[in-house]
This record gives structure tokens, sequence and C-alpha cells, in this order.
């Protein structure tokens, strides 16, 4: 029990370090693409930090099983390179008990991916696009930033405006430019005006930007065809895209996924039940691979490990793909983890294959040498 307790320290400890820093790079990295959408105005910037951390689960199902398989190489590595293994299995520790030592601590990280992906993570995914769709059904008056130009009507035209009222119902100093295709060409159109404002027409339950004392401009360019018009006041209706709520599988609950005969439902349901498989096959793999010479360092079989959990994790995604696309049945999905389980278990009951990986000689080569 003092090992067991010894071996789950030293690998979680690696685990927390290891996914606190891809944690970090993914939410950063995801963190920025809204950050840019907040700063062109598609989203308003009040939801960010609440999308992220809706988004949290998501992230952490896919990186706790790398962050588990990379703990495990560091730890059991650093304990071959300081003579520790050695120490045990001098002691009659064989390396089947430490398979069965290294499953405790998946079966916790197995039941806490479970727990993200069966549960969390779809709910949290619901929830940040609920918040998405709502803010881009917003009008695109209502995410104006001040003294900054802004595409509406998806590019075919630019606004701006100096400042805005404190509620966001009122603008000073409007410019706006558009382009639309005439028959003699593509038209400019340019409204220049004091001040605007959001009016909604009770009787029509709808949005208009009416701006007044301005002017309006009208022409084709490179010709002398320009219309120029004064004006008090002139209202435009403002687009508001209705709120559309996708079926996508990656939100649906997974009680609704088991009843669904959707291929993309039962896709997503086979991708949500392998990944607390994954990390038992992970530590299968993981621990022949963690055998480190202490003259070659404790990080030499990093770059061969992260290549077989790239190999395997494309692959269970070709096979999501498979399902989705009806090329192979959910049982034909599982064999992919079953392959993987194989290549495991061979390589830690063969010795010729596992010295390989590890370049350790083993016995029976050195005895006929």
């Amino acid at each position: 029990m003092i090992i067991f307790r010894y071996l789950s320290r030293e690998i979680f400890t690696s685990m927390a370090a290891v996914s606190l820093v891809l944690v970090f790079i993914i939410l950063s990295s995801r963190f920025g693409r809204y950050l840019a959408e907040a700063a062109s105005g598609r989203i308003p910037s009040d939801i960010l930090f609440s999308v992220i951390a809706l988004r949290i689960p998501v992230v952490l199902e896919l990186v706790l099983p790398l962050s588990f398989f990379i703990a495990l190489l560091l730890a059991l590595g650093r304990m071959y390179v300081d003579s520790e293994m050695t120490a045990l299995f001098a002691c009659g520790f064989s390396k089947k008990r430490l398979l069965a030592y290294t499953l405790g601590p998946a079966t916790g990280v197995a039941l806490m991916v479970a727990a993200l992906s069966l549960w969390l993570s779809p709910l949290g995914l619901d929830h940040s696009n609920t918040l998405l769709e709502q803010a881009k059904a917003r009008s695109e008056f209502e995410t104006l930033t001040p003294a900054q130009f802004q595409s509406l009507d998806e590019g075919s035209s630019v606004i701006y405006t100096q400042s805005l009222s404190d509620d966001r119902k009122s603008m000073f100093d409007v410019f706006v430019a558009g382009v639309s295709e005439s028959e003699l060409g593509p038209q400019l159109t340019l409204v220049k005006a004091k001040d605007g404002e959001q009016i909604i027409v009770e009787q029509y339950g709808r949005k208009y930007l009416q701006i007044n004392e301005g002017s309006r401009v009208e022409g084709i360019p490179g010709t002398n065809n320009f219309r120029i018009v004064e004006f008090d006041s002139y209202a435009q209706q403002l687009d508001e895209p209705e709120i559309r709520y996708k079926s996508a599988s990656d939100r649906t609950p997974t009680l609704e996924l088991l009843g669904d005969p959707n291929p993309d439902s039962q896709a997503a349901l086979q991708w949500r039940l392998t990944l607390p498989a994954l990390v038992f096959v992970l530590t299968v793999i993981a621990v022949p691979l963690s055998y480190t010479n202490p003259r070659q360092g404790r990080y030499t079989k990093m770059i061969p490990a992260i290549l077989i959990y790239l190999v395997y994790l494309v692959a269970l995604n070709v096979g999501r793909g498979a399902i989705e696309d009806e090329k192979i049945s959910q049982v034909s999905f599982w064999l992919i983890n079953l392959i993987f389980l194989a290549i495991g278990l061979f390589l830690f009951s063969s010795p010729d294959l596992r010295s390989w990986f590890t370049g350790k000689k083993s016995k029976v080569k050195h005895a006929q040498a």
C-alpha cells in the first residue's frame, strides 16, 4: 500500500503540472480567437469569460488522458533513472504488479473523464453555444464599438460612430459607407449625419436606425452620375437574425443519444464512451514505454510515446467520421481500441519488441551473444 500511494502521488503530481500547462495553452488560443471577434464587434465582450469557462470541460476531456499518459512516462521514467525501479524489482516487485498499481490512478482519471464526456461537456457546450447564438442574434447596432470602423451586412457596408450613449441607444457623428450592385456597375453610397438612434416600431415589432441632420451621396465611381440628398431624418431597418438552435450531436445529452439512430448521434455517443477507455489503453502502453536507461535520461521515450498517442487519437477521429458516413459499424469502431490495447499488451509481454522501443537488450539476445 505504501508503494501504491507513492506511485499515485508521483503520477498525479506530474499530471497536475502537465494538465495546467496544456489547459492554459488551449484556453489562451481560444480566448484570443473570441477576443478578436469581440474587437471586431461580432460578439459582445461581456460574455467572453462565460464562454471560456463553459468550454473548460470540453478541453479537459481531451487534456486529462494525454496529461495522464505523459505523467506516467515522466513519473515512472524518473523512478528508472533514479534506480528506484531497480530496487523495487530486486525486492520482488514484478512488472505485472507495477501495471496493476498504475491501473488504480487510471481508474480515477477514467471516472473523471467519463463525468466530463458524458455529462459536463455536452452541458457546457450547449450553454456556451446558446450564449454565442444569442449574441450573434443581436442587431449589429448593439455591438458597435465607438471610434472604430465596423463592417455590416456581411461586409457589404461599413459604419463609424465617434461615440455612443450610455444605454447604447444613441450614437453621435455617424458615417456609413456601402456598396450595392446596379445595372451600370457597383454603386457607392455614403451617409454622414450628426447623430442617430435606435427606434422600435411597436406596431410591427421591428428595429430601425434613425439618423438625423445629415446628407446622403449615391453614385457610380468613375462617372458623373451622382446624387446628393440632404435630410433632417433618415431611417433604415436593422436586421435581426433569428436565434437558431442547431441540433448538434455534441451538445445533445447522452441519454438522448442512446435512443437516437442518427449516425451523427451514434458517432458522438461512441466518442464519449471511448474517452474513458482511452485512459486504460494508454496506461497499458505507457508502462512498458516508461522504461528508461539511466544513461539516456527520462525524456528519451517521449517522442515515440507521443507519436503513438497521436496515431491513436487520429485513428479514433477517423473512426468517428466513418460512423457518421455509415462506412463502419459501432462495433468496428471499438476495434481501434482493441488494436492499441493489443499493442500495449504485446509491448508489455514481449521482451524482444519492448527492447526495440526501450533500447534495452533482451536476455535471449544477450545469452546468444
